[in-house]
């Protein structure tokens, strides 16, 4: 048996920002799944990886599609495809590494 698992977090989860509470736990709660996966099908060839990604323009965002826009212009935002291009990434890794855990933010996120 032999695979990749990729599960995607937040920054959020170590940032722990006030009025996100269940957001939190439920980041928090991906990251130590994460790491207790890992630990458990590492023994079977199989790479678990978590990715937190910083500010990155989604529907869950407050700001409408016009001001991710703006926001991801000024490099304040992530597109999804910037994510896409890490889990690539992760995914082209020789067998012998595993990518364990991997943030990734706008250039000019700095919360």
């Amino acid at each position: 048996m032999e695979g990749n698992i990729i599960n995607i977090g937040s920054m959020s989860a170590d940032s722990r920002g006030g009025k996100s509470s269940g957001y939190v736990a439920t980041k928090s709660g991906i990251q130590g799944f994460t790491e207790a996966l890992r630990k458990e099908l590492n023994p079977h060839n199989v790479s678990v990886s978590l990715i937190e990604p910083g500010a990155v323009g989604t529907d869950m965002q407050k700001a409408t599609p016009e001001d991710q826009r703006e926001l991801e212009e000024k490099m304040e935002m992530l597109k999804a495809e910037d994510i896409a291009s890490v889990i690539y990434f992760i995914l082209q890794q020789d067998r012998r590494s595993s990518i364990v855990e991997l943030k990734i933010k706008p250039l000019r996120q700095l919360t």
